[in-house]
């Protein structure tokens, strides 16, 4: 069930490629002189059978081919083109929302779509646009953070430049889908509120700007009915928000292709289970109108976006230019937080001695692993990044510290004694009467290790570990299935993950542990494992150790520095989730103790989303630089040493602990195995820590500068004609070097409009020299003011509350007005 995104692109992509690109025949060239996409689509549709109409829906362009209709060749490019040699690793979509920056978006549009149609795609899979309910999916770094204007802005501009460059965007993913834990089949039940003021919020943004361009729907279902399937949804999506473009499913999704048809989906790939509906099903299963209308749809995004009148290039090896390369530079740039920089740590004042501590060569997560990978090709690691940036009068050293979120090497049989005694059960569960009972060396397989074994099994393995050294061990579980580690009655690792690596790779997901332990005294150990929560018809574990600790060398390497400088990464992916907000493996162990040696530590944080910081409080400094793409290292560079301003913020919000924030519970997340409830309503990010008057560890928004700035005299107009609202605010800088601001304009609505506390309604980057001050104007229209109520937009009258600021809790002014 999780070979989506492969098979279906592949058959497309061979679909595309099998069928030569055509001179239009006549048919598909009527009307083109001064005619709407809509029109030329009519005159195509009326040529066309319903064999044909149904060919083209199930993307047969084969059978096409007489008619000039061009066959879709599909890519995934969130953050460039997935699966492709000589293209540009951009940063991913998370690192593209902390810029805060929407003609940087646009930028990136256009540089993906260039690139994507240069390698022979016509139609690439982004944006991205789930919103980040809570820290644990596994996915967040492939949406652009909580907010929905924040994303629905800069995803706007994203689309609309994609789809100048001559290809179709499809804006993914409609609607609530926010976790990987049995997304395929958990039900979500969510208010209709929700659905449109959070979670359609960014669709509707980026179909007033782009109306003719396509939609994936979702994998879950969305109260009661698989979003592939569900008339509420498309109608929403067409009739409210106004899509006059085609749905395309999620690979895979639902239970039903003609039910989806039926619904309200124009174009579909392989059905549930890799199982094709019958041939002529969709013609005769959903009627002729809703056929000609999906048929219609989809010739009108695609002529609406050139691809009948721009045949496309014959595929280049290298569509990698210096200007896309220089533009992930700055995106990454403009995309790293710095989040503390106690007693001015940073920029690096040229020190003498630096001690670099971490994953900070190729080991250096470069993107979210899954459909939205990008190989970096030749890159810079952040390690020589700042050894060039460094020169020769200061020294740069390198402990390696920690390995980060990788799985370890297995366990030997030298340290497992005679063995581990493993029981094998028929059942998700290790309990009853074994099948079988043996005696293993060690814990290492990637396929059932005992023949004759049932599709769903389980097994326990019990014996003694004989610790060779003494100190902090890390231990690594990698399985595809549910596993946990118990050393001397206590629980070290435990999770589940549905498959070891995702298809599309390239990261493994292991499980992480440590445990303090003594040379030469033995501790009993047991493991539990199940592949009931496997992809179907796999099973595999490795138990991996590490008996001797990195950190002893990362420590004295930091006291012998003048700066410390540790990198800490997490990995992250399609088809899982997070199972804490700690950092995996020793890390926290690691940045404590290079801390303890050295006060002028400075944390890079190299990770999809938020981590626990429970050293925060130790180190001078910490930075966030998400996944950067090919610009991982130059970017860091640039912002450590004061070459470019840190002028990222951030777009979701860091919790001070795993209680707070939305998903706080098994209710809300993963549900209890068929539903989830989205029970926080419409407060969802910063919303939800405001209305529960809870205290983040970072908020929404937050991000320091080199420099200090203040904001101030806020003016408010509203003007009733155009039903908007103009505000203009004063930012100056008040520090000592040029730098970015992010001005950010936030509104509380009347009571009577039972809405969240506040609201993002705006935002404006500005670079601003020492001294220096300009108004920044925020436009709000009445729509980024209203609420969903009773199936309608409505304004509440009453009195608003305009606040700006730089984060969601820094609104040093503020000014209302009464509206209605």
């Amino acid at each position: 069930m999780r070979r989506r995104a492969f098979l279906t692109t592949a058959v497309l992509s061979a679909l595309a490629t099998t069928v030569p690109p055509l001179a239009a025949a006549p048919a598909a060239r009527a009307a083109t002189a001064g005619a709407t996409p809509q029109t030329r689509a009519d005159q195509l549709l009326a040529t066309m059978t319903p064999a044909q109409k149904e060919a083209l829906i199930r993307c047969d362009f084969g059978a096409l081919a007489g008619l000039g209709i061009p066959a879709l060749s599909i890519a995934d490019a969130s953050a460039g083109l997935r699966g492709e040699s000589g293209v540009t690793a951009f940063p991913v979509p998370i690192a593209q929302a902390a810029t805060f920056d929407a003609d940087r978006t646009a930028a990136l549009g256009a540089a993906i779509g260039a690139e994507g149609r240069a390698k022979g795609y016509n139609n690439l899979l982004a944006p991205t646009v789930d919103l980040a309910r809570h820290w644990h999916s596994g996915r967040q770094a492939e949406g652009m953070g909580e907010d929905p204007y924040l994303t629905g802005t800069l995803a706007a501009t994203f689309t609309a430049s994609m789809q100048q460059q001559g290809v179709v965007a499809t804006v993914k993913h409609f609607a609530a889908y926010t976790q990987e834990d049995n997304r395929s089949a958990v039900d979500v039940t969510v208010s209709d509120r929700a659905l449109h003021e959070v979670y359609q919020a960014p669709f509707r943004r980026i179909i007033a700007t782009t109306p003719l361009t396509s939609v994936m729907m979702a994998y879950p279902k969305v109260n009661g009915t698989f979003a592939v399937q569900s008339r509420a949804l498309f109608d929403d999506l067409k009739n409210t928000i106004g899509l006059q473009g085609h749905t395309v499913p999620d690979f895979w999704a639902g239970d039903d292709q003609v039910a989806a048809v039926r619904a309200g989906m124009d174009l579909v790939g392989l059905g549930p289970g890799g199982v094709q509906a019958p041939a002529g099903s969709i013609t005769s299963g959903v009627g002729s109108a809703r056929l000609d209308d999906a048929a219609r749809r989809v010739l009108a995004t695609m002529i609406g976006a050139g691809l009948f009148d721009n045949p496309l290039p014959a595929p280049a090896a290298n569509v990698s230019t210096r200007a896309h390369q220089d533009l992930a530079h700055d995106l990454a740039v403009h995309g790293t937080v710095l989040l503390r920089n106690e007693n001015a740590v940073l920029p690096l004042a040229r020190p003498a001695r630096i001690a670099v501590i971490g994953p900070a060569g190729t080991d250096a997560i470069t993107g979210v692993s899954g459909s939205s990978y990008v190989d970096p090709g030749n890159w810079t690691t952040p390690l020589q990044a700042i050894r060039d940036r460094a020169g020769s009068a200061t020294t740069v050293t390198f402990a390696q510290g920690s390995t980060g979120d990788v799985p370890l090497p297995a366990v030997p049989a030298t340290a497992l004694g005679p063995g581990l005694t493993v029981s094998y059960y028929a059942g998700p569960q290790p309990t009853g009467t074994p099948v079988a009972t043996r005696t293993v060396s060690t814990i290492d397989f990637a396929q059932a290790p005992l023949s004759g074994l049932p599709p769903i099994w389980s097994a326990r393995w019990t014996g003694t570990l004989t610790p060779t050294s003494t100190g902090l061990h890390r231990f690594s579980l990698l399985p595809s299935g549910t596993a946990s580690l118990t050393l001397g009655g206590t629980t070290v690792v435990s999770g589940t993950r549905h498959m070891a690596r995702f298809f599309l790779g390239p990261f493994d997901y292991p499980l992480q542990g440590t445990a303090t332990l003594t040379a030469g005294t033995p501790v009993a150990v047991e493991v539990t494992y199940t592949n009931a929560t496997a992809q179907y018809g796999t099973c595999g574990l490795t138990l991996g150790w590490q008996p001797d600790s990195l950190i002893p060398a990362a420590v004295a390497a930091a006291r012998t520095a003048d700066t410390a400088v540790v990198l800490a990464n997490r990995t992250a992916g399609e088809d899982m989730d997070h199972t804490s907000l700690d950092l995996p493996g020793d890390q926290n162990q690691l940045i404590a103790a290079v801390a303890a040696a050295n006060p002028r530590t400075v944390v890079v944080l190299n990770t999809d989303g938020p981590v626990a910081m429970p050293w925060l409080n130790s180190v001078a400094g910490v930075v966030q630089t998400w996944y950067g793409g090919r610009a991982t290292g130059t970017a860091l560079a640039a912002v450590l040493f004061g070459d470019s301003d840190p002028a990222g913020r951030l777009p979701v919000t860091f919790p001070a602990n795993e209680a707070q924030g939305a998903g706080a519970t098994p209710a809300t997340y993963p549900g209890d195995g068929t539903t989830v409830a989205y029970g926080e309503d419409v407060a969802v990010g910063y919303r939800s820590y405001d209305r529960h008057g809870q205290n983040p560890l970072f908020p929404f928004g937050h991000g320091l500068s080199y420099t200090t700035f203040a904001i101030g005299d806020l003016t408010l107009a509203w003007d009733a004609a155009a039903s908007t609202l103009t505000a203009t605010a004063k930012v100056t800088n008040s520090g000592t070097r040029t730098g970015w601001s992010v001005v950010q304009l936030y509104a509380a609505l009347p009571a009577a409009a039972d809405a969240e506390p506040r609201r993002l309604v705006g935002f404006r980057k500005v670079q601003l020299a020492k001294g220096a001050g300009t108004r920044v104007t925020f436009t709000v229209t009445a729509q980024d003011l209203s609420t969903w109520q009773s199936g309608a937009w409505r304004l509440t009258p009453g009195l608003y509350t305009l606040s700006a600021g730089q984060s969601s809790r820094d609104l040093p002014v503020q000014r209302t007005v009464t509206l209605g």
